[in-house]
């Protein structure tokens, strides 16, 4: 029994560090490699109806046929805005052209 005790005190100071040691890598172990789920992935489903696709392909032509308009719209009003805002052309008399200025 003292032989024991004798043992444990010389190798008391070196189980601290060890126990530590042995936990930290217990503990990342088990932050790093997460149990797996129990549930299975649902499957995917694949729609092979012909009407889905149709409408699909409706809806993506309706979108970009609204944002061509829409891109129509603001381009008219940009240019309508800048010719809103030039200058007046100088008129000449009738049957003479009139002077260009640069």
């Amino acid at each position: 029994m003292r032989n024991a005790i004798r043992n444990f005190q010389k190798f008391g100071f070196y189980l601290l560090p060890a126990s530590l040691l042995v936990l930290c890598g217990a503990l990342l172990t088990a932050l790093l490699y997460p149990p797996s789920p129990v549930a299975e992935p649902a499957q995917p489903v694949v729609i092979m109806d012909k009407s889905y696709w149709q409408a699909h392909a409706e809806a993506m032509f309706l979108a970009l046929l609204t944002d061509a308009l829409r891109q129509s719209q603001e381009a008219r009003e940009t240019q309508a805005r800048t010719l809103m805002y030039a200058e007046p052309l100088p008129t000449g008399e009738p049957g003479r052209p009139s002077l260009i200025r640069l």
